[in-house]
Formats: structure tokens, C-alpha cells, sequence
């Protein structure tokens, strides 16, 4: 692991290098080496678009245990304290920082899955740390006067509220001041987003659609998956 990321940044001078990752079940003792694989480099900057489109085989992920990171991009940068979901407070500002990010899907890390872990044990009142690091995520880049980075950025926040919600209803029925906060916030983010011109009518059609028409939106997803 350790030496395919440092010899990425050695050869391809990248602040970060990043290697591809596999889940492995709790009991599971055996794997199988990856073989090696090229290496892509993109910029900073475009591994924050990439960030958000989605690239295949998780091109910009956000953990932060699949990388390898130049000391100096922590120079003014911490993760948050008594936080879950820390990496998505902090790997979109090391992309924008880094002049070059060096990517190989090539297996290094192998994560195994435990039911008692953190992110094992299914959705707490914690898991709303994501939520806060989504909308700081977006203020980044329009602090940074990346208005299409921070249009996608707040359009993503806006979208994550139908399954934050969904799940405080499922699992904190009881917080009822909670959703109601929420819907609050949801709604005044519809409002912006549809104000925005950087975000495409497409985009604001999927937005509203997720939002106030979830079981629509989970029809059409299936049959999109169908055809």
C-alpha cells in the first residue's frame, strides 16, 4: 500500500496518490493480490469535479485511508474533533489544494466490514455530521469563487436531504423538532438552488423530483435501472 503511493507521488511529483480498495466481510482471511494498473493524473481542481460526476471505479472518493498525503497540505488543515463523517469535512479542501493527484484503481486496501463499527451499525443522530460537512463543502468553494464547483456542491447538499430525513423518520420517529428543522433548512436550499443559474434546468427537475416526489423518483430510478 505504502510504497505503490509513495513511489505514484515520487515518480509523478502528486501531493496525494490514491489506490483502489475492495470490502471484505468480517471473517473473511484471505485475498487476492491486485495487479498493477496504470496510474492517472489529474489536477487538483478536476479531481473536485470528478469529486462530484461520479467517475467509475471511484475515481475521487472521499476516505481518507486510501491515500497518501504530502505533510504540508495539513500544515493549516485538522480534522474536525468529535465528529463522524470526518473526511468529508476535509478531503474535498486536500484536492484543491494538491497541484497534482496521482489515481491507480490497482487494490492496495482491503476494508473489512465489522457490524459493530461506526459506520457499521447504521444510521444515528451522529450520521447528521455528513449533512453539516456537505453544506460547509459548498460555502468552500464559493468562498473560493468556484461558483459551478459550489452550485454542484449545494445542489448535492439539498438532494441528501430526502435520505436524511427518510431515516430520522425511520429510526427517531420521537425527533420531531429535528425534521421539522430540517424540512426547514431543505426547503429554503430548494429555493436557492432553483435561483441559481449554474444549476441546469435537468438538475433542478431531478432536485424537486427527490425531494418532493420521492416514491416517483425511486419508480423512475428502477426502471431506468431496467432498461
Amino acid at each position: 500500500f505504502y510504497s505503490t503511493l509513495y513511489s505514484i507521488c515520487s515518480k509523478y511529483d502528486c501531493d496525494i496518490a490514491q489506490g483502489g480498495y475492495e470490502w471484505v466481510s468480517e471473517n473473511q482471511n484471505e485475498i487476492i493480490p491486485d495487479t498493477e494498473k496504470e496510474v492517472k493524473v489529474y489536477s487538483g481542481r478536476e479531481m473536485c469535479y470528478n469529486f462530484y460526476y461520479g467517475i467509475p471505479n471511484d475515481i475521487a472518493n472521499v476516505v481518507t485511508w486510501s491515500k497518501l498525503y504530502r505533510r504540508h497540505l495539513f500544515s493549516k488543515l485538522r480534522f474536525p474533533v468529535g465528529k463522524i463523517h470526518e473526511d468529508e469535512a476535509t478531503t474535498h479542501q486536500l484536492f484543491y489544494s494538491a497541484k497534482k493527484v496521482g489515481v491507480t484503481t490497482q487494490t492496495l486496501y482491503f476494508y473489512r466490514r465489522v457490524p459493530t463499527s461506526i459506520m457499521g451499525v447504521g444510521f444515528t443522530l451522529k450520521r447528521l455530521d455528513g449533512l453539516q460537512f456537505f453544506e460547509e463543502r459548498a460555502e468552500f468553494f464559493k468562498e473560493k469563487g468556484e461558483s459551478e464547483l459550489h452550485a454542484l456542491w449545494y445542489l448535492h447538499y439539498v438532494k441528501s436531504y430526502a435520505g436524511y430525513l427518510k431515516n430520522l423518520k425511520t429510526y427517531y420517529p420521537q425527533e420531531v423538532e429535528q425534521r421539522k428543522s430540517l424540512r426547514k433548512k431543505c426547503w429554503n436550499g430548494q429555493i436557492e438552488a432553483v435561483k441559481n443559474p449554474q444549476i441546469s434546468f435537468k438538475d433542478k427537475g431531478i432536485m424537486i423530483l427527490v425531494l418532493d416526489f420521492p416514491r416517483t423518483a425511486k419508480v423512475l430510478g428502477k426502471v431506468k435501472r431496467l432498461v
